[in-house]
């Protein structure tokens, strides 16, 4: 059975069940201490053989347990089968978002200064509630007045004085939030959050927001403002922004000097979010120079256990602006790989420890160019363990966390597809009806929806981390990382492309660059590539 599938026997003795709770509490205080990052591969090694000398402790009593449980398992095995047909129900059969089943409304309107980096704020959101499962979309009041014609006008355009641009700055954005609303409003059944990614930065223009958004039952409203006084930051931020459409073709000199412009434009008026406005207590959440200080505050418009402000504080308490390169590399092939079998906890095959070699060679080349050390990142499989043995060098941290292993298939353990298409095509036609939600059957059986909730903590863990980061995982552990990054709508993940190659993820302005490194493995691997962990 493949790491992760467990079973635990019912009808044994008292003491063997006290036996039994007290190592599973023991495994899952130690999850914790693996997800929070205070336990490293030393300390999880000394903690299996502390284990490990529990066990030799009590041989008689574990044995009996051992064969209580594969007698156990087998007899539930052979009652779920019968005639090809896993007697099961369809809420069994596939999993549910807890998402697409919470009717949940909610509008984020940024604030701040231009180049404080709301719109990369507002990709971030995108990219973690799709991620979670919610229907998101960004609405930019810039884009909207580029789109009527407006691109290219000058720092005047932004002048509080003129009263004519001023008006039909305040019409665009109004407009802008319509056009949100109908989003929001429209969508029924699931948790749905437009971002009005626009600057808000007056009382008034705020009042008209709350006002506009009050109209509509049951929606939720929340400022999200951006304050930033770090020069750096500013300055790298000033010179991203030249490169958008209201510049293009300008020249560079020419162009900041206009938008330094329009900076001092919008700070002749602009008026920080207060916990009160204009009699009312407002729902707000406060970033300060790129993740460096957080603060919320919860008004009138935000209620009781809502998710997605939740959602989002935990977000940006993860997000930062400083270097990350993060590497993605499928540990395979395994010997059940090249045979095509789901599954299992077999050992890297030969192709795949020199795979192993060559990516060891290709992070010690890339540390020594960028003078960094690397956390190495991976599950507790045989040959996940294997490969990050390629990789436990000098000074870099190997992190082993159960959670990381690949999607456990219950039932169909070591099975090929074709041997389930064969055998039980019931469950095969489920599969294909549904590959996000389908939940293989037996113990342990996991779906899409499973993993992505499994993933959940390290995909902020991969969010907050500094520096250089490998992460050796198998496909479809693969598929979900790449489609959180790509901003994947879920629906489409289960298809996801996963590369052959080494996959590169670069922060960037609007969130993370791709790049493939090819690695001089032997041209086949691609062959088998396409089939690993028995996938078609």
């Amino acid at each position: 059975m493949s790491t992760g599938c467990l079973a635990l026997a019912s009808g044994v003795s008292c003491s063997t069940g006290l036996l039994v709770g007290f190592l599973a509490g023991h495994r899952r205080a130690r999850s914790r201490f693996e997800s929070s990052g205070w336990m490293d591969a030393s300390d999880e090694e000394e903690d299996e053989n502390e284990m490990d000398d529990e066990v030799r402790e009590k041989p008689s009593v574990l044995s009996v347990t051992s064969a209580a449980v594969t007698q156990q398992s087998r007899a539930s095995s052979s009652r779920l089968r019968d005639n090809g047909i896993f007697r099961r129900s369809s809420s069994a059969t596939y999993a549910k978002n807890e998402m697409s089943s919470t009717d949940e409304k909610v509008v984020i309107a940024m604030v701040g200064l231009p180049a404080r980096g709301k719109s990369f704020i507002a990709k971030a959101i995108i990219r973690y509630l799709t991620f979670l499962g919610c229907q998101v979309r960004i609405f930019n009041a810039g884009n909207l007045r580029r789109d009527t014609g407006k691109a290219g006008i000058g720092a005047a355009f932004f002048d509080s004085k003129n009263e004519d641009a001023k008006k039909l700055r305040e019409n665009l954005a109004m407009q802008c939030l319509d056009q949100l609303l109908e989003f929001v409003t429209g969508t029924r059944g699931c948790v749905s959050v437009g971002i009005l990614d626009a600057t808000n930065t007056t009382l008034d223009r705020r009042k008209h927001v709350y006002e506009r958004v009050a109209v509509e039952r049951g929606v939720c409203l929340f400022f999200l403002e951006s304050l930033c006084t770090d020069e750096d930051v500013l300055q790298e931020n000033y010179r991203l922004k030249l490169a958008n459409e209201d510049y293009k073709g300008t020249d560079a000199v020419q162009a900041q000097s206009d938008f330094m412009a329009r900076v001092k434009q919008y700070e002749s008026v602009y008026q920080p979010v207060e916990d009160v406005e204009d009699g009312v207590a407002r729902s707000y959440i406060k970033i300060y120079d790129a993740g460096r200080k957080i603060s919320k505050c919860r008004g009138e418009t935000e209620k009781e256990g809502q998710m997605v402000p939740r959602m989002v504080f935990e977000l940006l308490s993860s997000l930062h602006l400083g270097f990350r390169s993060i590497f993605l590399m499928v540990v395979a092939p395994s010997e059940n790989d090249v045979k095509g079998l789901m599954g299992g906890d077999t050992s890297l095959s030969p192709l795949g420890r020199e795979r192993g070699h060559e990516l060891a060679q290709y992070i010690q080349n890339y540390e020594t160019e960028q003078g960094v050390n690397s956390l190495v990142l991976c599950g507790t499989s045989r040959r996940h363990n294997e490969m990050a043995a390629f990789l436990n060098r000098g000074n870099r941290r190997i992190l082993k966390l159960q959670r990381m292993n690949e999607m456990c298939v219950g039932s169909f353990d070591n099975m090929s597809l074709s041997d389930v298409e064969k055998l039980y095509p019931e469950e095969a036609g489920s599969r294909r009806k549904d590959k996000l939600n389908y939940r293989y059957p037996g113990e342990g059986g996991e779906s899409y929806q499973d993993l992505i909730a499994r993933m959940h903590e390290h995909i902020l863990r991969l969010e907050q981390y500094h520096g250089c980061i490998v992460v050796l995982c198998d496909k479809r552990v693969c598929r979900v990382l790449l489609a959180y990054f790509r901003g994947t709508p879920l629906k489409e993940m289960p298809y996801t492309e996963v590369p052959a190659e080494l996959v590169e993820l670069e922060r960037s302005h609007s969130g993370f660059e791709e790049r493939l490194h090819p690695m001089p493995w032997r041209g086949h691997v691609h062959g088998i590539h396409s089939q690993l962990n028995g996938e078609e």
